[in-house]
């Protein structure tokens, strides 16, 4: 289930967020490959749907970050626009 729109897709169609600890931080991170062993969170590859989910806090709710990787929206730009249509 996407965490910006509420929509259900097949697992495979959608990004993979999960939580790294860094320095007492638990920062959202994009799992490209899907292979982290931790909870995971998920989006469409849609730009609405990722800033929504970052505006309202569902991805980092759901995951129990407090901060984000740095460059968050940029991975995230990266990751759909290498995926096939």
């Amino acid at each position: 289930m996407c965490a910006g729109c509420g929509g259900r897709f097949a697992k495979g169609s959608l990004v993979r967020f999960t939580v790294q600890v860094r320095d007492d931080r638990r920062e959202l991170a994009l799992d490209a490959e899907g292979t982290v062993q931790s909870r995971g969170a998920y989006v469409c590859p849609r730009t609405e749907c990722f800033e929504r989910a970052l505006t309202r806090k569902t991805l980092a709710r759901r995951l129990g970050a407090t901060s984000e990787q740095p460059l968050l929206g940029e991975l995230f730009a990266r990751e759909i626009s290498g995926r096939k249509p």
